[in-house]
């Protein structure tokens, strides 16, 4: 894995030494992400176009001299830097050698060669994650292009004389050629669900290029396009074999391309269904011992290293357990915070065990993230179908009607976060077209309203939320309940918080994390399997235990789903209150004008008088830190 950054000149009247120090300067921002090697290139076209094009290197396929980027064809007509590990590269270049010659062994080279064989459609032959850019002085164009899934993130901001990129939005930040104006839009999406949405960043000029597009930009102006739909490869699914087999087919052979690495490799394993199953597979593939790690934590209601423990100690791993307590978190704090990219309420426990792979030696690591989307394990699967029915008898009723049936309840039940969320689905108010954004929402809307300084900007904004969020609905109105939300899930939350904050927070460490269960073969696969097949009562995630072929005990698999969270509600109370509170309760600088200090007093009170849960002062703190440290 690696970070990449680049400056396309269209005309903007800056010096080849001027836009030599800004890329520098862009590198020196993403030089974590990449520490073993630098590139720098200036790329000239006879029209008036140049292109600075950077790298930043973590060796992990091919450490040789010979993997340096940017990369380069035969006659330096085609150029690349890339964040990326092609998985399916050696079978690639088997088909590729008929026609060039390779002098390395790296996965770089595989994809350069392959955009020059087959242009653009080489998209739809990779298998694996990445973020590239693809100078082609022919075509006299600069592509740039995002795997299907959102793993890898890829920044820009584009105007009529320049374009710049980067791997992370500070990059292209440092430069100081764009306005740093804080992004309306990109508020309302944070404190509505704790992350931002694609495309949309927290600064008004800088954009993130969507999972599963690509941009092309050349003298005339830039394009985006997508190139990849999870539902049109729907005749995957072979009714005549198990299902159960034909998943683990394809996912045992995703987890042994995700073997292949010249540095050494490990995986998280937590001790829940979705890590064993990916390390059960991996001790499947491999005849070396694996190196494991797990978090523990004091306070028992987190802790699952009982489980971890019993699944490393079955399958003979080298595991390694690291103990977290909120003193240690007071400490790693501030250094957590600088790691992120934009704010997010997500991503320290990330940052965490990434820090612990990396003591212990490793580069590169398996995680098991995006099992519960792809094999329904969130409650979510259960309960927005039947919010949703209750919903529509809802809608039924006369406005007044359901605005009273709200106001009763808010009356007779206890202020909470799950009160507020029920009395606004009494009033109608979902956070989004669809129930299911109220299910992941942050802020309620009327909780939002008293948080944004200018109601008529708030209210714009929920106006533009409902509409987006329609579309995105209509864009896939033919879905199964259980895969309209599989879907929602993964391209409204793995995304965008999941995804984004894993590069983050484990490339803040020079870690790279790969995926297996967002393999886009399995993902379409997954699509493509019955609904009904993918739930059954009492049983977490049937398909991906059954197609195991060495299962899982039945204490982990039947014990109750906790997930990979911090004892944030307890250390917010204790060790981290102070430092919260005074960050809280500080008079705004940056945000003024969008966010309402006594908003967020509000909200650090509800907090104290166990009104919310921590995620919400937690979110603010966040945002006020970013903005803070940031602008």
């Amino acid at each position: 894995m690696c970070g990449i950054a680049g400056i396309l000149d269209r005309g903007s009247l800056l010096s080849p030494e001027v836009l030599k120090h800004h890329l520098q300067q862009m590198l020196d921002k993403i030089q974590h992400r990449g520490p073993d090697d630098r590139g720098e290139e200036r790329l000239t076209q006879i029209n008036g176009l140049s292109l600075h094009l950077g790298h930043q290197r973590l060796s992990v396929i091919d450490t040789s001299r010979a993997g340096h980027q940017p990369m380069s064809n035969d006659d330096s007509t085609v150029w690349i830097s890339t964040n990326s590990e092609i998985y399916n590269f050696h079978d690639l270049k088997k088909e590729l050698q008929l026609k060039y010659n390779f002098f390395s062994q790296s996965d770089t080279e595989v994809l350069l060669r392959s955009y020059e064989a087959w242009g653009l459609d080489c998209l739809e032959k990779l298998r694996g994650m990445f973020a590239f850019a693809i100078w082609d002085h022919k075509k006299s164009r600069l592509i740039l292009a995002r795997d299907r899934l959102g793993i890898k993130p890829l920044y820009y901001h584009s105007s009529k004389n320049i374009l710049l990129f980067s791997s992370e939005l500070r990059s292209i930040l440092s430069t100081r050629l764009i306005n740093t104006s804080l992004n309306s839009s990109g508020i309302f999406q944070f404190l509505s669900f704790g992350r931002l949405g694609s495309p949309q960043t927290i600064l008004d000029q800088i954009f993130e290029l969507p999972p599963g597009h690509f941009l092309i930009a050349d003298k005339n102006g830039t394009q985006i396009k997508k190139y990849w739909d999870p539902f049109k490869n729907s005749d995957l699914y072979d009714p005549d074999i198990p299902v159960t087999q034909q998943i683990n087919k394809v996912l045992e052979e995703a987890i042994r391309l995700r073997l292949v690495s010249d540095v050494p490799l490990g995986a998280f394993l937590s001790g829940g269904i979705d890590s064993s199953a990916i390390v059960t597979m991996m001790a499947d593939n491999t005849s070396s011992p694996i190196r494991t790690l797990s978090v523990n934590f004091e306070e028992k209601l987190y802790d699952e290293s009982k489980y971890s423990s019993q699944i490393a100690g079955e399958l003979g791993t080298q595991h390694h357990e690291f103990n977290i307590s909120d003193r240690d978190i007071l400490k790693k704090l501030p250094f957590a915070i600088e790691a992120m990219d934009q704010p997010t309420i997500d991503g320290i426990n990330t940052y965490i065990i990434s820090e612990a792979a990396r003591q212990k030696g490793l580069t590169v690591a398996l995680s098991g993230l995006g099992g519960d989307e792809l094999f329904a394990g969130y409650d979510s699967f259960y309960m927005i179908p039947r919010l949703h029915r209750i919903n529509n008898i809802m809608s039924t009723l006369p406005f007044y009607l359901r605005k009273k049936l709200g106001f009763i309840i808010s009356k007779l039940i206890p202020r909470s976060d799950k009160s507020t969320k029920l009395i606004h689905l009494l009033n109608g108010q979902t956070n989004g077209a669809h129930v299911y954004f109220l299910i992941r929402a942050l802020f309620c809307e009327e909780e939002i309203a008293t948080l944004f300084y200018d109601q008529s900007i708030k209210n714009a904004l929920i106006l533009e939320n409902i509409e987006n969020t329609q579309e995105l609905l209509n864009s896939q109105n033919d879905l199964t309940p259980i895969n309209l939300i599989s879907y929602l899930e993964l391209t409204q939350y793995t995304a965008p918080t999941l995804l984004r904050d894993t590069d983050i927070m484990s490339m803040a460490h020079g870690l790279e994390v790969r995926v297996p269960f967002l393999d886009h073969k399995l993902v379409e696969l997954m699509f493509a399997v019955p609904s009904k097949l993918k739930i059954k009562k009492n049983f977490p995630k049937p398909l991906l235990v059954n197609s195991l072929k060495r299962k899982l005990p039945n204490s982990l698999v039947k014990r109750k789903k906790m997930g990979f969270t911090l004892p944030f509600e307890n250390w917010m109370r204790g060790k981290l209150k102070t430092e919260i509170e005074t960050v809280l309760l500080t008079p705004l600088e940056n945000l003024s004008g969008h966010i309402s200090e006594p908003g967020i007093k509000k909200v650090w009170a509800d907090f104290l008088d166990k009104r919310c849960t921590w995620s919400r002062p937690w979110s603010l703190y966040v945002l006020k830190r970013w903005v803070d440290q940031n602008l």
